[in-house]
């Protein structure tokens, strides 16, 4: 046989416009809302606990962070160090999550993305949404904790919804761009849990921003450090470069989202041929 004449698959399925990507992601916004709540409730069926555990956990590492960092390595804060974690900690762990099974979630869902046609955007946000709750309660307690302790609430702290809000836009943009690696490169799944252990220390959970020094501007580079200076602002009334460290998550959010559609509108049929 000739071996010019052997048959060769090519996976070079036509491109989506990112605008019609974008409107059939928003009329299949019901199945996102479907696969997220089954996502939320396997997550907690088989505990005793169920969601009690989005309150202990931070609670418990609240809890401590504060010995170790009051009473061992001394951390000065202008506000209660507890309250000041567990607001840190309650954004922290909603990203770490979110974007830990997000970022595997075009894998993950193989099964289901190949058998039926949906956009294949939609897996990488249900791990945001459905993390949502947790992150509300984690962060109701927060509050809690920052009024028992400084007796004042903040009328920006009615903005916190928006704040959320923010997180979930960048943590689906984030999730979706990695998932889309980790079909072509499934080295993705360890260089995210490396990269966000890194991004722990590079970002104001455990320290006020004030204690980066040098790498002040390295810290405030990473997208994260203006969802936990946003929410600190709204619970406490006040946080570090607050408007600077905002400016730079909503930027990292833009640019993000525009990646994320344009690659899937190039690469989302490809993808779901590889899966």
């Amino acid at each position: 046989m000739n071996p010019m004449s052997t048959p060769v698959l090519e996976l070079n399925g036509a491109a989506t416009p990112p605008a019609a990507l974008v409107r059939d992601a928003m009329r299949h916004r019901g199945l996102l809302l479907v696969l997220a709540r089954q996502d939320f409730a396997a997550r907690y069926r088989s505990a005793a606990l169920g969601l009690a555990w989005t309150v202990l956990l931070p609670l418990l590492q609240g809890t401590v962070l504060a010995v170790v960092f009051t009473k061992v390595v001394r951390v000065h804060t202008d506000v209660g160090y507890v309250g000041f974690v567990l607001v840190g900690m309650a954004t922290w762990g909603y990203l770490n999550g979110a974007l830990t099974s997000g970022s595997t979630a075009l894998v993950d869902g193989g099964a289901l993305a190949t058998k039926v046609y949906f956009p294949r955007l939609i897996l990488p946000a249900v791990p945001a949404a459905s993390g949502l709750a947790g992150y509300a309660i984690s962060l109701l307690v927060a509050v809690g904790v920052a009024l028992v302790q400084t007796g004042e609430l903040h009328l920006q702290l009615v903005l916190l919804p928006l704040v959320m809000a923010l997180a979930l836009v960048l943590v689906v943009a984030l999730s979706a761009v990695a998932a889309l690696l980790h079909v072509w490169f499934r080295d993705v799944r360890y260089v995210v849990t490396a990269l966000l252990l890194v991004a722990f220390y590079g970002t104001p959970v455990i320290y006020p921003l004030s204690l980066a020094h040098g790498l002040r501007p390295v810290v405030i580079a990473n997208p994260a450090t203006g969802l936990v200076q946003l929410s600190r602002w709204c619970v406490f009334g006040r946080a570090d470069d607050v408007l600077v460290s905002a400016a730079v998550t909503l930027l990292w959010t833009a640019g993000l989202v525009t990646a994320a559609v344009l690659a899937y509108s190039r690469h989302d049929r490809n993808a779901c041929d590889r899966l």
